[in-house]
């Protein structure tokens, strides 16, 4: 598999080692050629993937591509890349905040680019917990949203085979309830100063 990801920030690099772990090919890009190196030297060791810095442009080609973006750039790289996007399966990991939150978050991107693929993931953890794959000595859950079952499919293999618990999340209108429970669990972070990892996890009594 052949994945490619925008951004190669915290979020960016930490998908890139899930993606690695999964044995995918990625393609990291980034507006710093410097930190997309840095990223993609810190997401291989021990996995049986490759992760190689490379271009935007070349980013783009493959047919899965994660948007590891602050939701006002991801919506400026859709707005000028929209024809190139079509049919690719396009993952948006944003938390829009302020009015952005309110505006429509990833519909707003979907409405932009509606002959991509949308899905929702990744949103309701933070990098630390998504890199290392575990809190509290548990899998991180990461929940998927789209109305694509076949886009949703490709993103709940590539988790599981990460080493994470992947949850259908149902459709793409559940991305907003998505968006608020990471709103939350940024705001716990800070007011209790976790120095670790945060990510919500599913725990259904059977």
């Amino acid at each position: 598999m052949r994945i490619g990801i925008i951004g190669a920030g915290g979020m960016g690099g930490a998908i890139a080692r899930r993606a690695a772990l999964a044995g995918a090919t990625v393609l990291l890009a980034d507006r710093s050629e410097e930190r997309a190196r840095q990223a993609a030297e810190r997401a291989v060791p021990g996995a049986p993937g490759t992760v190689r810095a490379v271009s935007v442009s070349a980013a783009l080609r493959p047919r899965l591509i994660v948007l590891a973006l602050g939701w006002q750039d991801g919506l400026d790289l859709v707005e000028s890349r929209g024809p190139a996007l079509a049919d690719r399966t396009l993952v948006d990991v944003s938390v829009p905040t302020g009015p952005d939150a309110v505006a429509g978050g990833v519909r707003r991107l979907a409405d932009t680019a509606p002959a991509a693929r949308w899905v929702k993931a990744f949103a309701t953890a933070d990098a630390c917990a998504l890199f290392s794959g575990v809190v509290d000595r548990q899998p991180v859950d990461v929940f998927v949203a789209s109305d694509d079952d076949q886009a949703k499919v490709t993103v709940i293999e590539l988790v599981d085979r990460s080493g994470l618990r992947a949850l259908d999340a149902g459709g793409l209108d559940n991305a907003r309830g998505l968006e608020e429970m990471a709103r939350v669990g940024q705001q716990l972070r800070e007011r209790l100063l976790i120095n670790g990892g945060w990510a919500f996890r599913f725990l259904p009594g059977w």
